[in-house]
């Protein structure tokens, strides 16, 4: 690591609520808004059952499909 490594801006990254995959937010595959809130999915099916059920989604522990 050098020192320009320092300054270098890490992507930001949020948790797609569908799988639970880590996705970057600036290269998410598709995006919903929900209650003042974006949601980043890793691609365009998460955002699918997504956008059908949000609140089964939204604080779920466990992701409710396996990747």
């Amino acid at each position: 690591m050098g020192i320009l490594d320092i300054f270098r801006k890490k992507p930001e990254m949020a948790t797609d609520p569908v799988c639970h995959m880590s996705v970057d937010v600036a290269k998410a595959r598709a995006t919903s808004h929900f209650e003042g809130e974006t949601f980043y999915f890793c691609a365009p099916g998460c955002k699918h059952m997504f956008d059908e059920d949000p609140s089964k989604y939204i604080g779920s522990e466990k992701p409710a499909v396996e990747m």
